[in-house]
């Protein structure tokens, strides 16, 4: 009984000491994590908003909103709605808000995993977010690449419609990631708190 009362008392000194020395590194990670929110949340309402503003414009909604995908008929149709003050508003979406925003997303949902999980699942949650991003930037050139082509072909816009749909999925995917690790997390500690 002894032994077993010495032991968690070493474990609790191990842990306390081991807090202590993480604590600059965890402080640099909370900084971290802040800071990608905030680009993530910023960097994503203003490319929403000016998606919006868009859409106004031309009167339906953008191939990217279309969580089902799309069709060529349909990309023509927003093609020829497009006039070139409106192009640079969406073009500046593409190029610059929605490439921030999958990149701070996927950043944020690794720093979160990282900070609050132990699992050895982790690595595979890191993949869903990094495909995350790398979709979401591979359908913004893919569609700006079809509402350029003089003849917008159907495998492209195939492909473009794929992208999309895939982006919605990943995203889901991407917090769903960031939820089970934490619940996973907890649940360990919890077994390791009671040995």
């Amino acid at each position: 009984m002894g032994d077993m009362a010495e032991m968690r008392a070493d474990k609790r000194r191990y842990l306390k000491a081991t807090e202590h020395d993480d604590a600059p590194s965890r402080r640099r990670s909370a900084w971290l994590i802040i800071a990608a929110a905030v680009i993530s949340v910023v960097s994503l309402a203003l490319g929403a908003l000016q998606l919006q503003s868009v859409q106004r414009a031309i009167g339906i909604p953008l191939p990217e909103m279309m969580v089902g995908g799309y069709d060529v008929d349909y990309v023509e149709a927003v093609r020829d709605l497009l006039d070139a003050a409106v192009i640079e508003r969406y073009q500046s979406v593409h190029y610059l808000w929605f490439l921030l925003f999958p990149v701070a997303f996927a950043a944020l949902i690794i720093l979160l995993v990282r900070r609050f999980s132990r699992s050895p699942l982790r690595w595979l949650f890191y993949a869903v977010a990094l495909l995350y991003a790398a979709v979401h930037i591979a359908e913004n050139l893919v569609l700006e690449a079809a509402l350029a082509s003089v003849e917008i072909t159907s495998s492209e816009v195939a492909f473009a419609s794929f992208l999309t749909t895939a982006k919605f999925i990943l995203f889901a995917a991407a917090i769903l990631a960031f939820a089970l690790s934490f619940t996973l997390n907890r649940t360990t500690s919890r077994r390791q708190t009671r040995r």
